[in-house]
């Protein structure tokens, strides 16, 4: 059997510690926590993320606490990951340590590798985000991730062993000071589903699918406005806050379409709007959208056929064809 190592991840939020001991409370994971250091001089920061901003060929200074809250020492891998959106939905993750990072994970130094936290300690350990000389302008996330060496625990699956680290982070904004590019665009609008059977019976469930996808170079928080109108008025009018979107990647938009009408003809738009950007970022999608019940009007179309086959069968059967006249045959006239 192989051993392979996996990681279990979440994100460290809150108030750093100002002192070599931890708060007597623990976070949610019970036993180490991550969360940017104290700034020089502060007795106390309620910073829960890294925010920061430089020019291109720029070195910005900061600090990751790490804070161990066990009885014992802990030894801890510090590294700079790349954010990006999960494809399943949307939500906001980092790379694995290993992982080639070609972003703002990139940028991220510590001062050392690895770091031992004593029992109920919390150690700063110092970082750098050296900011390329070509970098492009505009916001770059990613993460500054503490991992345990240790290997937590072994999961078995099928014929492999993966040993599972737990890996905590603080999620690191640097925005790139440059020209400030929104942008938003939605593609592959699409409606899947149809009518119940029997119509007007039964209700039929469809779904709205569809790309969004951040085309500029600043976060995007958006709202989706999906609006719906067809020969009998208005079908669907919802509006859902979307994840926030990276620059550069997509997100699947996907919404539960209940109680799809049997028979319509009309036209879906999807509005993707980020209100809170100056000024506003949207973009608009529309597709047509014919829904008739085919499966029904087959149903009825085939019971009319038979209808009209058994009354054809059943006239003929009642009323009898009627008999060839016979001939005579004709006399020969006389000579």
């Amino acid at each position: 059997m192989a051993l392979l190592v996996g990681v279990s991840a979440g994100f460290g939020s809150g108030t750093a510690a100002a002192d070599p001991t931890p708060s007597p409370k623990p976070p949610s994971n019970g036993s180490w926590w991550v969360q940017p250091a104290p700034k020089p001089g502060a007795a106390a920061d309620t910073r829960q993320y890294f925010i920061l901003e430089g020019r291109p060929g720029t070195t910005l200074q900061d600090g990751l606490a790490v804070s161990n809250y066990t009885d014992h020492p802990i030894t801890y891998y510090v590294y700079g990951a790349d954010g990006y959106n999960t494809p399943r939905d949307g939500q906001f993750a980092l790379r694995d340590h290993g992982f080639a990072m070609t972003g703002v994970g990139a940028w991220v130094r510590t001062a050392f590798p690895t770091v031992t936290v004593p029992a109920r300690t919390s150690t700063v350990v110092p970082i750098s985000i050296a900011i390329p000389s070509d970098a492009s302008p505009g916001d770059h996330v990613g993460g500054v991730s503490g991992m345990d060496t240790a290997v937590e625990s072994v999961q078995q699956q099928g014929n492999v062993q993966v040993g599972i680290k737990r890996v905590v982070a603080a999620r690191l904004y640097v925005h790139v000071d440059g020209p400030a590019v929104g942008g938003l665009t939605v593609t592959d609008l699409k409606v899947a589903g149809s009518a119940s059977f029997p119509a007007y019976v039964s209700d039929s469930d469809g779904t709205v699918t569809a790309t969004v996808t951040n085309s500029g170079n600043l976060l995007e928080s958006p709202k989706a406005h999906l609006h719906a109108t067809g020969i009998f008025g208005t079908l669907i009018d919802r509006t859902v806050q979307l994840p926030q979107i990276l620059p550069g990647q997509s997100i699947d938009f996907s919404q539960v379409w209940k109680n799809l009408p049997p028979f319509e003809i009309g036209t879906l738009h999807l509005d993707v709007t980020d209100g809170t950007a100056s000024p506003p970022v949207t973009s608009t999608a529309a597709v047509s959208v014919t829904l008739i019940p085919w499966l029904s009007l087959l149903v009825v179309a085939g019971v009319v056929l038979a209808v009209l086959a058994v009354l054809v069968f059943w006239r003929r059967r009642g009323i009898p064809l009627p008999a060839r006249p016979r001939r005579e045959p004709s006399k020969a006239a006389a000579p």
